[in-house]
């Protein structure tokens, strides 16, 4: 629908839109700090009221936990918890109930904020002391070097006699003699028996205990333990994040996970879960954070300071649960929570610089007019009038009249060497046993290598979540996220650069533009174009980027086991941008400096574009879980529930010219009259109001069942609707089922000790992909086609769009999936191996049926596609510990193999787009054109070995194509699948090293069995005049005929032309390897920052993209994660400095 609206009643609109949405958030905001706040307070002036006669000292201990907030610790060995006490206190505090308590007793309580550590006291530790006694004191670490509170300290063979550590892991005990045995246990950690040996100081680290076992995973609605998981789940915890400073979360992520491919290309990175699966369209996952669906500008926008942990659901088995948009993966994040402590302050700050991975090695113009010079000899163009004399390129060469004979490098020209990047983020968290909160403050400041451009980015975090009575748990969780980008409208690109030869005067020596090219006065096409003018002159644009993410959550648990889970979201995205286009002032002819302004070199006429996109999301989740565990071997599980959403969008575009200044670009003051007011993209028409919706409706449920740990059963079904159907189709259904067996725990295997956990496992499920059906592909629809006059009335012209097809669904994955996870001797070693085969059916494919006699150009879809996608995943860890000395390796590997297998009835391949073919029996996205057999030799000429291609004249040192169905010529038919731009292989590798407070991290990851194609400014010399390359002088000529290039010829040449063609010489080895990361950090010891009243500080360097090994030489001044040597934006290498401080 379109609608005619004045602008400034959307401006009016928008401001009261946005104070509505500010008030609402600081609204919000007060709220929840305020219950958190109130909440806290309140339960530390609790009061404690107790009534117990001959009660054990473990049940007093209970019941003041459950009544205070506080929880105890100590040590069994010291404390008689099974002796009776009786106590009768009523409202009282804290203290005067310990005093009640233990004021009688040689127990000694400390109080450290909400922790009660109870010890006994010396005198009575010392009842047993021997004559020959002696004190030992020491502090007790963890391996990352801090210290462990609560640690039990005993006398091996006296262990009534006991300590446990102090706050900052110190103790100090009486041992009866000089040979005494000391144990150190905690909870978490390996027992650690030492022999005094007459020592009086000893300092113990204690080492984690093997918990992997223990590990708890995020999957759709709800957690399970790791060791339980019958599906393809990865998990990457959030500190691995915050190691790594990234300006993109999804950078953190590369070479992490095996199975997902993640490429950081210039302008957003991408990311894709076990290949591509279709081919109308994405093939990206769903995103979920804190079980809200989210975009992926949302997710990459993200601060990873407040990310807690990711899961990755890979198989149909664990995704199936969110139905139709899970047919490539979820990503699921959890953000952190509150805690039950004191307040907790921690700062993340980082400065860096960052450099372009690669620039092009370009030539200097002497370069450039000796290799034009070859270039027009081999196209016949006699000495005399050849554009470059050898005179002329001397003077290149000596730089002697840089306003005639310049030597313009336009990347030194317009970038910067450098560009500076700031992070800071401040996130606050703390609360009670009944209310926990968080919230979270992050900027970030990216800049670019083109002066005056740059992004920032705001995150604001704030959750809280209250046990408002022993059954209901209620959470408000608040996600926004704001980003400004500001660039110019020229001089940016990469494309630009490489368009303009070195010979081209940038700026005269007097300041004025450059009028010169080839010392010859420029065309005026060629002076606009100059990328140095085009950023200081021609105008700027701007966007500005609101994600809100807003929920609340009730939990009501009427009784064990049984939980009732509802969920109310809010989701609003908001995007403007804005650009203005500057009258631009001519340029003076150097040649001619009295002949006035070079005529086409300035611009009278300016304006405004403007451009509003919004979108609003309601959700509702509600489920049920019921647990229950039969026999204490049963284990048996059951959630149900529903999701209903709507969705709405709104899109608004106008535009306005001939404003009276440059400076003047409001909407309003621009031209009046109706032929300058309202522009819209590149025509002049009338602003574009576009509303567009959509609904659904889903039911899901799952059940589990656990014998003993051992025997594992999962099946998850989901029924989704959706209003982009009609009718028929409109409900899916995708159900799945897996299973696992932990061989490790049956009996037969319980003599192999050093066997920590096997697991046999294997799923199979269904899902759906809605995404790639358009919200009105099932329905007649119509838009305008301007206006006519009839009769003195004008009336709008309506056409039919896109032919409708009713009977239209959603494309449908079939993923089978069985794998295996061992892990032996407590974590020393692990592997986990899956093989999965994924068939997606009912791809959407244009209809090539109907006759074009028609007229009809937008074609219907119909659901006929099929691809098949298999492959192998592999993912080793290695972890060791040596004292104060620890490390931990892993590697990951994955092989994709896919294959289309159907395009409908009769139909072998879908029209070629571009050099790109989708065709029965080869991968998506197949390059498809002629195969290169290297260059024709002077040998291959003298022969007649040349084969002819549509009357080219072939001579030695062309591109040599082949010949594939032997007929003695090159034509259309010749052309065939010569690779893909999907990597078969991708690999990653980490490893981390920690001694004592340092740590040196390193990331590295690679892919293989991939194409990338080289066009244009890319590969061939001097297309639309670029600049060549350093790599292209090694170019043919009879006495260099193994050349890399072939041989030159000016471009307006046919032979030039034939070179050019699209064919696999031009398709470059994409293969590499890069160190991603390296980060080194210092953790200062733990008394230095309690003694400054911090808890912990840690310093950090790290480096991003800082070494790549290609597969292809000629690759060598390319980016490999590039999609093409053209673009807009280059990749960047970045040096980061910073400091992480908790307190």
């Amino acid at each position: 629908m379109k609608k005619k609206q004045k602008p400034w009643v959307w401006d009016n609109y928008t401001l009261k839109r946005e104070l509505r949405i500010m008030k609402a958030i600081v609204v919000l905001l007060l709220v929840t700090f305020i219950q958190a706040y109130s909440a806290t307070t309140l339960s530390q002036e609790k009061q404690v009221n107790l009534k117990l006669k001959k009660a054990r000292l473990i049940e007093v201990i209970s019941e003041i936990e459950k009544q205070s907030d506080y929880k105890f610790f100590f040590s069994p060995q010291s404390i008689d918890v099974e002796k009776t006490v009786s106590v009768d206190v009523q409202d009282e505090n804290l203290v005067t109930v310990l005093e009640e308590v233990f004021g009688n007793s040689d127990v000694v309580y400390r109080i450290i904020d909400n922790q009660v550590i109870l010890t006994r006291s010396a005198k009575t530790s010392v009842t047993n002391k021997m004559q020959q006694g002696i004190t030992v004191s020491g502090i007790v670490n963890d391996v990352k070097g801090e210290p462990l509170p609560g640690v039990n300290v005993f006398e091996k063979t006296n262990p009534t006699n006991g300590v446990i550590t102090g706050i900052d892991g110190n103790y100090s005990i009486e041992v009866s003699s000089a040979d005494a045995i000391l144990s150190f246990s905690f909870i978490g950690f390996e027992e650690q028996d030492v022999n005094v040996s007459s020592r009086s100081s000893i300092n113990i680290t204690l080492v984690e205990e093997f918990t992997d076992l223990d590990e708890v995973v995020v999957v759709g609605y709800g957690t399970k333990k790791k060791v339980n998981l019958t599906g393809a789940v990865a998990t990457i915890d959030g500190e691995a994040l915050e190691n790594r400073p990234t300006d993109n979360i999804l950078k953190s992520l590369q070479g992490t996970v095996p199975g997902v491919t993640i490429i950081d290309r210039p302008g957003g990175t991408s990311i894709s879960i076990r290949g591509r699966g279709t081919f109308a369209g994405a093939s990206s996952p769903l995103y979920i954070v804190d079980g809200i669906e989210v975009s992926s500008d949302f997710f990459n926008n993200l601060d990873p300071t407040i990310v807690e942990n990711i899961s990755f659901l890979k198989d149909a088995a664990s995704a199936s649960i969110y139905g139709a948009k899970a047919a490539y993966g979820v990503v699921l994040v959890t953000t952190k929570q509150g805690s039950s402590s004191a307040l907790n302050v921690t700062y993340n700050g980082s400065y860096g610089a960052q450099k372009a991975t690669y620039l092009p090695e370009v030539l200097d113009s002497y370069q450039y007019a000796e290799m034009y010079r070859t270039s027009e000899l081999n196209s016949g163009i006699d000495e005399a009038n050849l554009r470059y004399s050898l005179a002329d390129v001397q003077k290149y060469k000596d730089g002697s009249d840089p306003d005639l004979y310049p030597n313009s490098n336009w990347f030194d020209l317009v970038l910067e060497p450098s560009a500076m990047f700031t992070k800071h983020s401040l996130n606050l968290s703390g609360g009670s046993e009944k209310v926990q909160y968080i919230f979270g403050l992050g900027y970030q400041r990216d800049e670019t290598l083109t002066p005056g451009q740059g992004t920032d980015r705001y995150n604001f975090l704030s959750k809280t979540t209250a046990d408002l009575k022993d059954w209901l748990t209620v959470s408000t969780n608040v996600n926004f996220i704001y980003k400004k980008y500001d660039n110019t409208l020229g001089g940016s690109s990469l494309t630009e650069f490489l368009r303009q030869p070195p010979t081209h005067v940038a700026r005269h020596t007097d300041g004025s533009w450059g009028s010169i090219r080839d010392f010859r006065q420029a065309t005026a096409e060629e002076i606009n174009y100059n990328p140095l003018r085009r950023l200081m002159e021609r105008g700027r644009n701007s966007s500005d980027t609101k994600h809100f993410l807003g929920n609340i959550n009730a939990i009501i648990t009427p009784f064990e086991g049984f939980k009732f889970t509802n969920q109310l979201a809010y989701n609003f995205y908001d995007y403007r941008s804005f650009s203005f286009q500057n009258t631009m002032e001519g340029v003076s002819s150097y040649l001619n400096p009295n002949g006035g302004i070079i005529p086409g070199t300035d611009s009278d006429v300016n304006e405004m574009k403007n451009y509003w996109e919004y979108s609003e999301k309601l959700v509702y989740d509600g489920w049920i879980n019921y647990d229950k565990v039969f026999n204490s071997v049963h284990s048996l599980g059951i959630m149900a529930g529903m999701h209903a959403d709507s969705w709405h969008q709104k899109d608004l575009d106008v535009g306005r010219k001939m404003f009276p200044s440059n400076d003047m670009n409001a909407p309003g003051g621009g031209s009046t009259d109706p032929d300058n007011q309202l522009i819209t993209g590149a025509d002049d028409d009338p602003p574009k109001n576009l509303f567009l919706e959509e609904t659904s409706l889903s039911y899901f449920g799952r059940a589990t069942y656990d014998y003993n740990g051992r025997y594992l059963f999962e099946a998850n079904f989901r029924a989704d609707a959706s209003s982009r159907f009609a009718n028929v189709g409109k409900w899916g259904y995708f159900p799945s089922v897996s299973a696992g067996w932990r061989l490790s725990e049956e009996e037969f295997m319980s003599n192999l000790s050093w066997l920590d956990n096997l697991k046999l496992r294997a799923s199979w499920g269904k899902n759906g992909n809605i995404r790639n059906v358009g919200l009105y592909d099932t329905y007649d629809t119509f838009s305008g086609a301007g206006t006519v006059y009839n009769g003195g009335s004008v009336l709008p012209i309506l056409v039919e769009g896109r032919i409708s097809n009713p009977t239209l669904t959603w494309e449908k994955t079939t993923t089978t999936d069985v794998g295996i996870d061992m892990s032996v001797m407590k974590g020393l070693f692990g592997i986990t191996l899956d093989y999965y085969a994924r068939i997606t059916d009912d791809i959407l494919v244009e209809q090539t049926d109907i006759l074009p006699e028609t007229g009809i150009s937008n074609l219907p879809y119909k659901n006929v596609g099929k691809v098949n996608n298999s492959g192998i995943e592999l993912a080793l860890t290695h972890q060791q510990s040596f004292g104060d000395f620890s490390y931990n390796v892993g590697f990951n590997m994955a092989y994709i193999s896919n294959e289309i297998t159907s395009l409908g009835d009769g139909i072998d391949k879908l029209p070629p787009s571009g050099y790109w073919i989708n065709q029965v029996g080869q991968p998506i996205g197949s390059f498809y054109m002629y195969e290169a057999d290297g260059l024709y030799s002077t040998e291959d000429i003298a022969n007649g070995d040349v084969v002819e291609f549509g009357g080219y004249d072939i001579e030695a040192g062309m591109v040599k194509l082949v010949d594939q169905d032997g007929d003695g010529e090159i034509t259309g038919d010749d052309r065939t699948i010569v690779g893909s731009d999907v990597p078969d292989l991708t690999y990653g590798i980490n490893l981390n090293l920690e001694y004592k407070g340092f740590s040196l991290s390193a990331m590295g990851q690679g892919i293989s069995g991939v194409k990338v194609y080289m066009d244009n400014e890319a590969s061939q010399a001097f297309f639309n005049s670029s600049v060549p390359r350093e790599w292209q002088l090694d170019n043919w000529t009879p006495e260099n005929q193994g050349a890399r290039y072939p041989k030159l010829f000016k471009e307006n040449d046919l032979r030039y032309q034939y070179n050019s063609i699209q064919s696999s010489y031009w398709l470059f080895n994409a293969d590499y390897f890069r160190i991603k990361n390296i980060t080194f950090g210092y953790t200062l010891p733990t008394h230095v920052v309690k003694s400054i009243g911090l808890e912990k500080v840690r310093f950090f360097v790290s480096g991003d993209n800082m070494f790549t090994i290609r597969g292809d030489k000629r690759m060598e001044d390319f980016d490999p994660e590039r999609s093409s040597g053209r673009g807009a934006q280059l990749n960047m290498k970045t040096y980061t400095g910073g400091v992480s401080v908790t307190f």
